[in-house]
């Protein structure tokens, strides 16, 4: 599996980065939001995780645009973000997201929900 991890703080990336290799799987690594909408294009990934609270486009923007691109429509998003405010998780679907980690997070658990994810094989 290819995942796309989004998020504009290096230990963030860094830990889903060890997570997904120990995990046995590949990765390509976006530092804000218009990273990601472009590096989605296509939809040429198994799975995004999207930080919401990114610069120069926020999580919430990238998801809808990500969700415009037909290619990338099936690819799942999980939303990775520090908003664990009640409502957090319905706002990060209505933008387009399908599952919602919060921060911090354990990387055994995010493993496990993402395997989960590519069992389904898409959204």
């Amino acid at each position: 599996a290819t995942i796309l991890v989004a998020d504009d703080d290096f230990d963030n990336r860094a830990i889903l980065r060890t997570a997904r290799e120990a995990a046995g799987w590949r990765g390509v690594e976006a530092g804000d939001g218009l990273e990601a909408g472009a590096a989605a294009a296509g939809g040429k990934f198994d799975l995004i995780f999207l930080d919401m609270s990114m610069p120069r486009l926020s999580g919430w923007e990238a998801a809808k645009r990500i969700r415009s691109d037909p290619a990338a429509a099936r690819v799942p998003i999980l939303a990775f973000t520090a908003h664990a405010m009640p409502g957090d998780a319905l706002k990060a679907r209505a933008a387009g997201c399908d599952d919602y980690v919060a921060k911090p997070c354990v990387p055994r658990e995010v493993v496990a929900k993402v395997r989960g994810w590519l069992e389904r094989g898409g959204r």
